[in-house]
Formats: structure tokens, sequence, C-alpha cells
């Protein structure tokens, strides 16, 4: 239900259609600033942080460039959330940016970005980061797979999708396994999924903090970061043209901005925070500056233990540069692994949920979502479904795949989120505004320009995947159009 909304006294879904709206139950109010804070560094440090070093050192061979990455997509990333942030304190409303997109530009826009969000983008998330999840589990315990006569059951969609729900069964079942745990959890009680998420905060700062230590104590050269020519001699525009560098860069962005991904998460729980209109801008800020170090300092310490062409070349590329100085080092680094993504799924399933519920209660959704647990006041019917089709995109075996897919759909609707600011400042001028972002409107112009750049680009870059990605957002709008039908003939 959106609350705040100076245009609207009643919730948006129901005005104007239903004469008699049915019963509904609110979520209780039972976050605070801390469980805020832990949601946002839950939500974008997972596994990304592990792994994407490898490929962009493949792509960009200099450590600076690299680093110079990690800084330029933070930076960004911060824009963003400061757009977000003075949203979800003038309107903190249940579903985060579904409404706030709703409120700006009409229920279409905003069931679209909650379709992608139910479709793919969140239970997507969920599906791969319980697999990875499960992937390092497997070192402290290997499991049987089936036969490579029976794993090879399956199809290839388009030419492109793979769909082989017995391949690496034992992990899967292990990965759905995981996502029943989270998902009881939050099933259970807001309260108990909060204190698991504060707890994870600790255990995650921990972990980047003593990666770091480990890059100072057996670096090579505290300077070895930044020896060599900012750009490599393969990617010199003078020699080659500027085409392969920005491919690179492009590619490179891709992989940094998918590391920090999920700081938007935190909005989705607006109407369950105690204090939304203090809370959400520090939460959004100290949480995006607590991730952006430990990522600097991380990324760091590979380059400090690793040369360049080691960490390109790795398949693990933390197990590899903390074992150059632990003996063990990979179960270290599997264990962490393990832990990071624990927390993220608890945070990635706790707050995604509320969108769906948020949808059912606009009516965007079936009816019945929106219910909430009599003793546990919990919305259990929106997390029971997001685990079903979490584990079925998990055995499907398309989900990263498809997560590539709509990387560039994700940006859009960031895009949409800085025009939303400018929107809502000329259409309820009056609305209160705990926090106003600064340097407007530049800010949301600039992040909503960039955003627009580098969806262009993505698309260029790979235009097939852009086309099936756009497809699976379009498979949505027959169901928008029945939604809007059902709530038409109740009104009549």
């Amino acid at each position: 239900m959106s609350t705040g909304d100076p245009a609207q006294s009643v919730p948006p879904g129901r005005a104007g259609l239903s004469p008699t709206p049915r019963p509904r139950r609110d979520l209780p109010k039972a976050l605070g600033m801390l469980t805020a804070t832990a949601i946002v560094v839950g939500s974008v440090v997972g596994s990304g942080v592990f792994k994407k070093a490898a490929p962009m050192a493949a792509e960009l061979p200099s450590p600076s460039l690299v680093l110079l990455l990690w800084i330029a997509a933070a930076a960004i990333s911060f824009l963003g959330a400061l757009c977000a942030a003075e949203l979800a304190a003038a309107f903190p409303d249940a579903g985060g940016l579904y409404a706030h997109l709703r409120r700006a530009f009409g229920p279409f826009t905003g069931f679209l970005y909650g379709w992608s969000v139910l479709s793919v983008i969140q239970t997507g998330t969920l599906a791969s980061i319980a697999y990875i999840f499960a992937e390092y589990l497997r070192i402290f315990g290997g499991w049987g797979d089936p036969s490579p006569e029976v794993a090879s059951w399956g199809f290839t969609a388009f030419g492109m999708i793979d769909f082989y729900p017995l391949r690496d069964l034992g992990t899967k079942a292990v990965a759905v396994t995981c996502l029943l745990v989270v998902t009881a959890l939050n099933v259970h009680g807001v309260r108990l999924g909060a204190r698991v998420q504060d707890a994870f905060l600790w255990i995650k700062l921990a972990i980047l903090a003593a990666i770091i230590g480990i890059g100072v104590v057996g670096a090579r050269s505290l300077l070895s970061t930044f020896e060599g020519p900012l750009v490599p001699p393969s990617l010199e525009p003078s020699a080659v043209g500027w085409g392969p560098l920005i491919g690179a860069l492009t590619l490179g962005l891709s992989s940094v901005f998918w590391a920090y991904d999920g700081w938007i998460n935190v909005t989705y729980v607006g109407t369950e925070m105690h204090n939304p209109s203090r809370d959400f801008p520090r939460a959004l800020a100290l949480g995006m500056l607590l991730v952006t170090v430990g990522y600097l300092g991380v990324n760091a310490a590979y380059f400090a233990l690793l040369p360049v062409e080691a960490v390109a070349t790795s398949s693990l590329v933390a197990a590899d540069a903390v074992s150059t100085v632990l003996p063990g080092g990979a179960m270290l680094v599997a264990l962490a692994v393990i832990l990071s993504t624990f927390g993220a799924l608890n945070g990635t399933a706790l707050v995604s949920a509320r969108v769906y519920w948020a949808m059912s209660r606009d009516d965007l959704l079936w009816r019945g979502i929106d219910a909430v647990h009599a003793r546990r006041q919990t919305p259990h019917v929106s997390l029971w479904i997001q685990f079903a089709w979490s584990s079925v995109l998990v055995f499907s075996g398309t989900f990263d795949q498809i997560t590539d897919m709509l990387i560039f759909v994700s940006w859009a609707f960031y895009g949409l989120l800085a025009a939303a600011v400018v929107v809502a400042r000329i259409r309820f001028p009056d609305a209160p505004r705990p926090f106003r972002v600064p340097g407007y409107p530049w800010v949301p112009l600039s992040f909503a320009l960039f955003s627009a750049v580098f969806v262009v680009l993505s698309i260029v870059k790979n235009t097939r995947n852009a086309l099936v990605g756009t497809a699976l957002v379009a498979i949505g709008v027959p169901f928008y159009l029945y939604f809007r039908w059902r709530s038409a003939r109740a009104a009549a």
C-alpha cells in the first residue's frame, strides 16, 4: 500500500476501480537503521567481489584501469542511491522502485518493473547466488551427480537458452535447500530475518577486512597494483582505435555494476521502517561507502598478491591470492563465499517479496499474494511464490543466461528511477522531502543520461541477448492487460 502520496487518499491500485476494497493487513514496522544498512551491504556484497576481478583483468590487463572502473562504478551507483534515497524518504512505499515508477509514470511502467523483478531480476539473482553457495559448499563435502547420459537430457531454446534440469543435480538440490531455509527464516518473522541480516553485516565486513589485511601483509610491493601503463598497448587508441577500448570498458563496467547491484533493494521495505525519512538516506549512504571501501581494498589486494596475468587467468582469484600468504587459503575463501552468499540470499529474499506483495495489493498481480500471516505478520504467500519460481530457475539452469540478458533492462529502470525524481518534484512540489538529492536537477539527469548510454552500448555490444531480454519483459504485457481488465470488471 502506498503511503505518503499527496495525490492519493486511497491505495493507488484501488482508486476508481473497486467500490468495496478487499480486507487487508499491513506489515509491521520492525526495521531500523542497522538493519537497513545491513540490507544494503548484504544485498550488494554477494559473490561478485570474489569472481569479477578475473574477467575484468582479462579484458583490461591494467590493475590501475580496473581499480578506476571500480571507483567509477561506485560513484555512478552512489548517484543512483541518492535518487533512491530522496524518493524512499519522501514516499516510503512497500515495493520501493515499483511504487515510485507507478506514481511517476503510471501503472504500466510500475508493473513492467515488478514483473521483471518477479520473473527474472530478483528470482534469477536468488537462483544464481544459491547456486554459487552450493558450488562452494561442495568443496567441504562432495555429493554425487547423475551419469553424463542422464545429465544430458534437455534442450536449447532459440539456439541460446539451455534447459538441462538434471545437469549438476546435486548442486542444484543443495541450492534449492538453501533457498528453502532462507524462505522459512523470513516466513517465521521479519524480526528473525532482520537479526540474521544484522549478524551477516559484521561477518561480511570482517571477511573483506581480512582479505585486505592479507593483501597488505603479503604484498610483493604496496605499489605493485599501479605498475605498468594505465591503458595497455593492446587497447591503445592510437594503435587500434577507440572501438576496442570502449568495448572493453563497457564489458568491464557490466561486471562491476553486477557486483554493485542490489542497492535498490532496501527501498522495497518502506512501510516496515521505523523512521524511513531519516534512515533510508543514512543507510544507503553508509552502506554504499562501506561496500566501496571494501571492494577497492579487496581488488587492490588481489593485484598486490598476484601479477595481473595471473589474475586474468584465475578461475578462483580470491583463493589463489590468499593462498600465496596462507596455506589452505582456498578453503578459507570458500568459507568466506559461503557466508557471504548466504547473507546475500537472506537480504534479497527478505525485501524482494515485498514487491510482489505490493503489486497484489494494487490489483496488478494475482489476489492472495498480498496475504499477511495472522501470527507471524509476514508476507508468507509472496515469500513462498518467490521460493518456488527461484527453485524452477535453479533446476532449469538458465538463471545466469537470463540475468545476463536482463542487465540492460535493470539499468533502463534505474534511469527511470532518476527521471522519477524530477517528475515527483514537478507533480508533487509540496510533498515533504526530508532528504533532497544534492545538485538537483543535474545529478538525477546525469544518472539518467548515463543509464541511457550504458543501455545503448550494452545493446550494441550484445544485440541478441538484448532482444531476448526485451522479449522476456514483454511476456508480462498480456498479464498486465488481464489484471487491468479484471479490475475494470470488478468496478463495473
